[in-house]
């Protein structure tokens, strides 16, 4: 971590290697506050680089382009350096990507990761002993090639000098947090009040994978069940012992979900273990058999015919679909 009293007196840098296709909005939420921050303060206390492999110009997953604004090869030291990855798990220019990391993982105070990057820190050894995190949508997959790692499922953690976040608006809340460690908390909730933010979230808020968007306002029992469930998708427990895990008798709990998810436990249970299928379709090449096993389905067949029923489309025609969409077009 930079020296806190130092980085008052001077400015405050941050480094931010692209990877083809990465998120612009994960960017946008870290470099504006910072912009935001500095007019705040009068004066150019937090500066930023973007970096790219090859020094050439980076497409976003959106079409933006960015243009490097340090050459990779530099020696600038960096307070905060983070890798940014949002649609490419694994660059092909893994020498190249390596050889820069080694680097700059030396010239960083604190050294990490934003939305997926963190694939390519835990190939080359950077996240073995530490707590880390990546957008939940990639983590099937990244359990599939990682198993010996333990991904968290908060919004970002801050373990020492290595820092990760889950992409998105995640990243607004690493750079308000460091600036607030820099430039205090009022002037963070300042900035924070020019996103419409009331408030800086904890590094121990969760994310919210598949189905969750209205996790925080359901009941205490089916936030139970459902916490269950997740932890449940290979081996799916009978919803007797998801009602028993809850607290509720299998009645009760039917109730509550119909009352406010508008559906029974058992089909929401089958929809968490069928959009856990859509992310490893999407982000790993196992087999339909494969994905099958480790979703708790009996057979491809089986889960083909409720893939289809719950997405309109069976998981072959989806994972050929992702595959197009994610191609780069050129010309």
């Amino acid at each position: 971590m930079p020296d806190t009293q130092h980085a008052r007196n001077d400015q405050i840098r941050i480094g931010l290697l692209l990877i083809d296709q990465f998120s612009s909005l994960c960017i946008t939420a870290m470099t504006g506050p910072f912009r935001s921050a500095n007019r705040e303060l009068g004066q150019e206390t937090y500066v930023w680089d973007f970096v790219s492999l090859d020094d050439a110009p980076v497409a976003a997953s959106d079409g933006l382009s960015v243009t490097p604004t340090l050459s990779i090869r530099n020696a600038v030291r960096f307070d905060y350096f983070f890798v940014c990855a949002g649609m490419e798990a694994d660059p092909p220019q893994r020498a190249t990507l390596n050889t820069a990391l080694q680097r700059f993982s030396r010239q960083s105070d604190v050294f990490g990761a934003l939305c997926i990057g963190s694939f390519m820190l835990a190939r080359a050894g950077f996240l073995d002993g530490y707590q880390f995190t990546l957008h939940w949508e990639n983590q099937p997959a990244f359990n599939e090639e990682f198993p010996e790692l333990v991904v968290s499922p908060n919004l970002y953690v801050m373990d020492r000098d290595r820092w990760t976040g889950s992409g998105g608006l995640s990243s607004m809340d690493i750079a308000l947090h460091i600036i607030a460690s820099h430039s205090g908390t009022g002037v963070a909730n300042a900035v924070g009040n020019q996103y419409q933010i009331d408030r800086i979230r904890s590094a121990s808020v969760g994310q919210r994978p598949y189905s969750l968007h209205q996790y925080d306002t359901l009941p205490k029992p089916m936030q139970q069940a459902i916490a269950a469930m997740i932890a449940n998708m290979e081996t799916p427990l009978s919803i007797p012992l998801i009602a028993n895990a809850a607290g509720k008798t299998v009645r009760s709990l039917e109730r509550l979900f119909a009352r406010y998810l508008d559906t029974s436990p058992a089909r929401y249970y089958r929809k968490l273990r069928l959009e856990k299928v859509r992310q490893l379709l999407w982000h790993t090449n196992l087999s339909i058999l494969e994905i099958a096993l480790m979703t708790g389905f009996p057979s491809p067949s089986h889960l083909s015919r409720l893939y289809q029923a719950e997405f309109g489309l069976k998981p072959s025609a989806d994972r050929k679909g992702r595959m197009v969409l994610e191609t780069p077009h050129t010309g």
